[in-house]
């Protein structure tokens, strides 16, 4: 007995060391695999029915979808890192004529709009009253602008590179795509029995519908900035539609990236109508998500709205922009086990004296 609890104890000794060196392997490629997945199984359903048209080559079609994932997610990042590298002076010189330029008077109707008026009001009354103290309070901030520019410039790189290869890692996916998914089956019901098998399909469709979420709000977001920066006039429209890609991807505030568009033609121009109808149509920009975001994720999948919102908010603030995905997924599949669990009739042993 004594040599059994040795032997089993041994075992796991080498079981946990190797899954502790599998780990630490994989590591440096966490990240990129994480977002791979999420990839692949977002885009099965468009990968299927491509490799059903192209007679069922699937290195074909898993090479043409990572073409358009490279075209679509990695270029325009490489483009905005090169972008910003190439755009720095000019980016200094519109802050230093910003700065220059002479400070008109308020509208009047500025201080009736809710919460941002009386706010935006406030900043602006002691920009008429000494704008040269106001811009000597923030020259100390702008003199690091350009370094920080060059340095949000080499970042972008970086996440351009963990891209490149999340991409790729996609395509060796969706070739392998019911392999993996039947090791991931297998695991399921080796682990929680048949009754959960299901769990892999709501767990997949969650994936799917957040993502058709995210960037399709994303999508929606920075092609509605994009015109309206080019109907306005605004210098370096593309880049700036892609920031706010970049921030309605990640759920930050996307009127951050939209502000300084219309605050730029107030400074410039006045306010003349074209700036006063931008700073509408961004601030419309900023909070469609707020409408369109659950609307788009409650098509794919069966989660209450409320659910939803929990879900994808919990996780991006508990994990990051990964957790955009992995918090809707953990409230789908606890969902998902709680109407089951509710579904199945009590044991005849659980139930109340009355109703035996």
């Amino acid at each position: 007995m004594r040599q059994s609890l040795v032997e089993r104890s041994i075992g796991l000794a080498l079981l946990a060391l190797l899954i502790w060196l599998v780990l630490l392997i994989v590591q440096p490629f966490a990240g990129a695999l994480i977002w791979a997945i999420v990839l692949a199984v977002a885009l099965w359903p468009v990968f299927d029915r491509l490799r059903i048209a192209l007679g069922g080559r699937r290195g074909l079609a898993a090479l043409l979808v990572t073409l358009v994932l490279l075209a679509v997610m990695v270029v325009p990042i490489v483009r905005l890192a090169l972008d910003v590298g190439r755009q720095v002076d000019e980016l200094v010189r519109l802050g230093n004529e910003l700065l220059r330029a002479p400070t008109p008077s308020p509208p009047a109707w500025l201080a009736a709009l809710p919460v941002l008026g009386a706010w935006v009001e406030r900043f602006w009354s002691p920009l008429l009253v000494d704008r040269e103290a106001v811009v000597g309070q923030l020259l100390p901030y702008l003199k690091d602008a350009a370094p920080r520019l060059l340095e949000f410039g080499a970042g972008l790189g970086l996440v351009a590179l963990e891209l490149v290869l999340s991409v790729l890692l996609t395509g060796l996916l969706l070739v392998h795509g019911e392999l993996c998914a039947d090791y991931v089956r297998r695991f399921v019901v080796r682990v929680a029995g048949a009754q959960a098998e299901h769990l892999v399909d709501v767990a997949g469709g969650t994936v799917r519908a957040v993502a058709l979420g995210v960037v399709g709000t994303a999508i929606v977001q920075a092609l509605m900035a994009l015109v309206g920066y080019v109907l306005a006039g605004v210098p370096a429209a593309g880049l700036l539609a892609l920031l706010v890609f970049a921030f309605s991807t990640v759920h930050l505030p996307v009127l951050i990236a939209t502000l300084p568009a219309p605050l730029w033609l107030f400074f410039r121009e006045g306010p003349t109508p074209t700036a006063i109808a931008l700073a509408v149509w961004v601030l419309a920009v900023s909070l469609i998500d707020n409408v369109l975001r659950p609307y788009l994720i409650s098509q794919g999948t069966p989660l209450p709205v409320l659910l939803i919102i929990l879900g994808v908010v919990g996780g991006l603030l508990a994990f990051g922009p990964i957790g955009l995905f992995f918090g809707a997924v953990v409230i789908a599949v606890a969902h998902r086990l709680l109407l089951d669990w509710l579904d199945q009739p009590p044991d005849r042993n659980d139930r109340l004296p009355d109703e035996r």
